[in-house]
C-alpha cells in the first residue's frame, strides 16, 4: 500500500513539474495574423486572401501585396513581401485610426500577445524625454526570425504595425 501511495504521489510530482516546464517555454514564433508559412507561393496567399488590394516593390527587391485583413476585431491590411527571388521573407498587419487612445490601445494588445506568445522582446524604445517624436516599438530577435511590433503618432499618421521577418532578412540583436 506504501509503494502504491509513493508511486502516485510521484507520478504527481511529474504532472506537476512537466506542467511547469511547459508553462515556462515559450512557444515558437507563429504568425498569429494568417496561416501563410514561409514555403508558402504567391499562389497559396492569393487562394487565401484573394486578389491584392495594391502591389509594389519591396524592400527585398522583389514585389509586396497587399490585402485588406481584419484581425483581433480590427480592421487592417495585412502585406506579404517578397525578395528578388520571390520567396516570402516579411509578413505584416497594419492597423490605421485616428485617434491616439485607439493606437495606444491597440499597440498594448497586440504587445501583450507578444509578450505572452514570444517572452520580453530583446529591444524596446519608450522614452517621456521624445514622446512627441517617438511612439512604442519592440522587436523580438529570435533564430526564427525576428519579430517587430512598432507604431507611429504623428499629425498626419496614426497606425501600429506587427511584423514577421523570415530568418533571412532578420537583423542580429545588437550589442549593448
Amino acid at each position: 500500500m506504501r509503494q502504491a501511495n509513493r508511486r502516485i504521489f510521484l507520478f504527481f510530482i511529474l504532472a506537476v513539474f512537466a506542467a511547469c516546464l511547459g508553462g515556462c517555454q515559450k512557444k515558437a514564433a507563429s504568425c498569429p495574423f494568417t496561416t501563410i508559412a514561409w514555403e508558402d507561393t504567391l499562389e497559396d496567399i492569393t487562394a487565401l486572401e484573394g486578389e491584392p488590394a495594391e502591389t509594389y516593390d519591396s524592400i527585398y527587391d522583389g514585389t509586396t501585396y497587399t490585402f485588406p485583413k481584419e484581425y483581433g476585431g480590427l480592421k487592417g491590411t495585412v502585406k506579404y513581401m517578397f525578395d528578388d527571388r520571390e520567396k516570402l521573407v516579411s509578413m505584416s498587419w497594419m492597423y490605421e485610426t485616428d485617434d491616439s487612445d485607439d493606437l495606444a490601445e491597440v499597440y498594448d494588445q497586440l504587445h501583450g500577445e507578444a509578450t505572452e506568445m514570444l517572452g520580453e522582446s530583446g529591444f524596446q524604445f519608450r522614452s517621456e524625454q521624445f514622446a512627441d517624436l517617438a511612439s512604442p516599438n519592440d522587436v523580438w530577435y529570435l533564430e526564427s526570425g525576428n519579430v517587430i511590433l512598432s507604431s507611429v503618432d504623428t499629425s498626419e499618421v496614426k497606425a501600429v504595425q506587427y511584423t514577421f521577418k523570415h530568418p533571412d532578412v532578420s537583423e542580429e540583436k545588437p550589442k549593448d
